[in-house]
C-alpha cells in the first residue's frame, strides 16, 4: 500500500466537514500528531545514547506532555472519529487511511531523527540539547489560534462522542470481520521482513498508543509484537 500524503489526507477529512460538526481541519490532526510523534522519536533514540540521555529523555517527555497531552488527544480523537463517520459506507477504507497516516508521520519523524544523529560527531551532547529545547517548551504545538481552538475542540468532543465512535469501529469490524489497530500497517512491514504471515495478523489488544498484535510466524509458535506510539518490537 503506498503511503497516504497530506494533501489526500486533508481532503479526506474536508469531504466529512458538512456531515459532522466534529469534522476538524487535516492540517490542525497533522500537525499536533507529527509533533507528538517527534518528540518520542528523539526520546526513544536518545535513551539508547547514554543512562544521562536516557533520563533526560523521560523528564523531556514528561514536561513536553503535560503541557501539549491535551491537543495531542485531540488529535487523536479527530483521526479516529473522521476516520469512522467519514468512510464508513466503504468499510475499512477509514481504518487504512488511519494506518497509513501513522506509518508516514512515523517515518519521517525517524528518517529525520536518525540523519542528525548520524551527522553529530557527539550524539549525547545533541540529545541533550534538543531534549532540553523540549523541555523548556521549545517544540511545543503551537500554531494558529484557529489550530489550538480547533484541536482542544476536539478533545472536548471526545468526551461526549466516545459511544458514538466505539459504535462506528463495531460496526466496521461486524462488517469485514475485521479489529484494526492504528499500528497495523507497521506490523505487516515487520511481518514481510521476518517471513511471517501478512494475512494473518490480529490485534490481541488495542489502546492507543499501546498495542499488541499477534503474528503467524513459521519458525515462532507464538509471536507476539508490542506497538508504542506506532512504533513495534517482537516481544521476548
Amino acid at each position: 500500500m503506498k503511503k497516504i500524503g497530506f494533501i489526500a489526507f486533508a481532503a479526506l477529512l474536508a469531504s466529512g466537514c458538512a456531515q459532522t460538526q466534529l469534522s476538524p481541519k487535516g492540517d490542525a490532526i497533522f500537525y499536533a500528531l507529527q509533533a507528538d510523534t517527534m518528540m518520542n522519536t528523539w526520546r526513544y533514540e536518545c535513551a539508547e545514547v547514554s543512562s544521562r540521555a536516557n533520563y533526560t529523555a523521560q523528564a523531556a517527555r514528561t514536561d513536553w506532555w503535560r503541557r501539549n497531552g491535551e491537543l495531542v488527544k485531540g488529535a487523536d480523537f479527530g483521526l479516529a472519529y473522521n476516520m469512522v463517520t467519514v468512510t464508513d459506507t466503504r468499510q475499512d477504507t477509514g481504518a487504512r487511511v488511519a494506518m497509513a497516516l501513522t506509518w508516514e508521520v512515523q517515518e519521517r519523524a525517524q528518517a529525520l531523527v536518525t540523519e542528525k544523529l548520524n551527522k553529530a560527531s557527539d550524539k549525547e551532547a545533541l540529545c541533550l540539547e534538543i531534549l532540553g529545547e523540549y523541555r523548556q517548551g521549545d517544540w511545543d504545538i503551537k500554531g494558529s489560534e484557529e489550530m489550538r481552538q480547533a484541536l482542544m475542540s476536539m478533545k472536548e468532543d471526545a468526551k461526549t462522542s466516545e459511544d458514538v465512535l466505539a459504535l462506528r469501529r463495531g460496526m466496521i469490524e461486524k462488517a469485514t470481520g475485521k479489529r484494526y489497530g492504528r499500528s497495523l500497517y507497521v506490523v505487516e512491514k515487520h511481518a514481510e521482513q521476518n517471513g511471517c504471515s501478512k494475512d494473518d495478523i490480529s490485534l490481541v489488544k488495542g489502546e492507543w498508543p499501546f498495542e499488541v498484535y499477534n503474528l503467524n510466524c513459521p519458525d515462532t509458535p507464538l509471536s507476539l509484537m508490542r506497538c508504542e506510539w506506532g512504533r513495534c518490537n517482537f516481544m521476548e
